[in-house]
């Protein structure tokens, strides 16, 4: 099926592959330097934190925004083989890979074997998130004739309230002896499960079956829109200094509201500029690569001398997404390189007024 691409969906690809990697750099920032106190430099760094909560969530909406866009009523043949070769072999590469970041110097035959496992088997490393992806997959293939039929004024509202309650049942509930691995299962097993992203997955679908008429509701709306994202953004910092979810989150049960505000938030403004600059369609490119990679650097970048918590922040920021590219790019000139690292999407500026027969879900 020829669709026209979606010139937002770069802007939102990539600014959340940036969200994520920020993440994760401001975590090394803060652990590396972090002496106790909480000093202003210490709640600056959070504030750009919760601000980058979006970017796994936006991801996971994404993948169902694309596949609902192409394929609204029904998939072709071959359409889960296809993908699911692209992500499956990247996943147990990879898994075995992190294992040997994560062990370090205290590996042994018995623990390099567990935690390849364990990666492999449950997504126990960064890129946990293709087992996600591969259930919004299967969802894709016998859902939509539901939901097509369904009204998406009951729908949202009724996913939104299934997810918010999953995550509040894991964060404010205490973990039930009675259940086997109990203590795996509340720290990061519920991750896994499509119920705690189902919200994404229907939005995703009902925006990119209706994406013109969308479009529309967002030009009419562009001051409710600002600010709601200023209202949810101002929610997930009062939420954590407050106490009432101090954890800092993207499994929290207010994030679901607000990554659907900055959603909205970057469809509203990206949809005013005709092409998106080089960078972005650069970063928007290699998200998936980037997504599998960065960590590895992050594991391995020691700061330079003179450094503070910021500068060291910003400065494994820019390594790892530039080594991430750098590697995947490498990799990807090998035969079989893009079943390591993940495919290269090679979609450039001037595409997002053509058409394309390959739709991309990640």
């Amino acid at each position: 099926m020829k669709k026209k691409l979606v010139n937002e969906i770069f802007w939102l690809r990539a600014l959340a592959c940036l969200a994520v990697v920020t993440i994760h750099s401001i975590q090394k920032g803060i652990d590396y330097y972090f002496t106790g106190e909480n000093t202003p430099m210490v709640y600056f760094l959070h504030l750009f934190y919760a601000a980058a909560l979006f970017g796994t969530p936006s991801f996971v909406f994404i993948s169902e925004f694309l596949l609902a866009k192409a394929y609204p009523s029904g998939v072709p043949k071959g359409f889960l083989k296809k993908r699911v070769k692209f992500l499956i072999t990247p996943f147990i590469f990879m898994g075995i890979i992190y294992t040997f970041f994560e062990l370090g110097a205290s590996i042994t035959l018995k623990s390099f074997i567990i935690e390849s496992l364990k990666n492999i088997l449950i997504g126990d490393y960064v890129a946990w998130f293709i087992v996600l992806i591969l259930q919004f997959y299967l969802l894709h293939m016998f859902v939509p004739k539901y939901l097509e039929k369904a009204s998406p004024k009951v729908i949202l509202p009724v996913s939104l309230i299934v997810n918010v309650l999953y995550l509040s049942f894991f964060k404010f509930v205490q973990p039930i002896q009675a259940i086997p691995f109990h203590d795996y299962i509340w720290e990061r097993g519920y991750w896994l499960l499509a119920i705690g992203w189902i919200f994404y997955f229907t939005l995703g679908y009902y925006i990119g079956k209706d994406f013109e008429a969308f479009k529309l509701w967002l030009k009419r709306n562009g001051k409710i829109i600002l600010l709601f994202a200023v209202v949810a953004y101002c929610m997930v910092v009062g939420l954590k200094l407050v106490g009432i979810l101090p954890d800092s989150s993207s499994k929290r049960p207010d994030i679901p509201i607000y990554t659907t505000a900055i959603i909205c938030l970057i469809f509203y403004l990206t949809g005013k500029i005709k092409l998106a600059p080089s960078f972005i369609v650069l970063i928007s490119n290699y998200s998936f690569n980037i997504y599998l990679l960065h960590m590895m650097f992050l594991y391995t970048i020691k700061p330079l001398p003179h450094m503070n918590m910021i500068t060291y922040t910003l400065y494994l920021l820019i390594l790892s997404i530039t080594g991430s590219i750098i590697l995947a790019t490498v990799i990807n000139k090998l035969p079989f390189g893009k079943y390591l690292v993940g495919n290269i999407l090679k979609i450039g500026r001037k595409q997002n007024n053509r058409t394309s027969n390959h739709p991309k879900a990640v």
